[in-house]
């Protein structure tokens, strides 16, 4: 499988046959084509379907869902904190492809309790917020990922570059993870048989 990184929380992942795509936004540079698009808030830097071609079926809320033999499941969450006057609802969507099973954090912007996390289950590969300002900080990411104790890490949610975004940087997540050395890469070709059995490991997508 593929896994590519096009900015904010928005990935695909793609076995040849089928594609899901996560969160869409309005500064994608070129359409992507998708079998299943998931969105985690309704926000214009997550939730532009007229970017993807094809007749996708969309999900943007919890529930249980399963398309072409890849089941799914949207997960309630929160944007921000519970101290907050207005109270921003978030999905987490988790799904399975080629008994490889995924986490999408979406904007989270909490810690997750433990209802979350039963629902969640194992995780082989988790998508993290980590830039702060909009959702979980490092600091607070590496909390969570002690709580999901994924195999594989890939950080989302930062500013790349000299993108305007709002968002936080992404060395304060690297430095909390002792990751300041990976290097970056245009792509992720994951295969099941190469997951960590006894650790976890941090990937760094550059953004296409």
């Amino acid at each position: 499988m593929k896994i590519k990184f096009y900015g904010n929380s928005c990935f695909s992942v793609s076995n040849g046959n089928f594609t899901i795509i996560s969160d869409p936004h309005d500064k994608l540079k070129n359409p992507l084509k998708a079998d299943i698009v998931t969105i985690s808030q309704n926000d214009p830097k997550h939730n532009i379907k007229a970017v993807i071609q094809g007749e996708p079926k969309v999900f943007d809320w919890p529930g249980e869902y399963e398309v072409g033999g890849v089941h799914m499941q949207g997960i309630a969450s929160f944007h921000n904190t519970k101290d907050d006057k207005e109270q921003k609802e978030n999905t987490i969507f988790t799904f399975e492809i080629n008994g490889v099973h995924f986490c999408h954090l979406g904007q989270l912007g909490t810690k997750l309790i433990p209802e979350q996390l039963e629902q969640i289950g194992d995780v082989d590969v988790l998508f993290i917020p980590v830039g702060g300002k909009m959702t979980i900080d490092a600091k607070k990411a590496k909390e969570v990922i002690e709580q999901v104790e994924p195999r594989i890490i890939i950080p989302m949610a930062y500013c790349v570059e000299d993108d305007k975004c709002g968002l936080g940087p992404l060395a304060p997540f690297l430095q909390e993870m002792g990751a300041q050395t990976i290097e970056p890469i245009d792509e992720f070709d994951l295969k099941r048989s190469e997951l960590p059995e006894d650790s976890s490991k941090v990937v760094i997508l550059k953004k296409q």
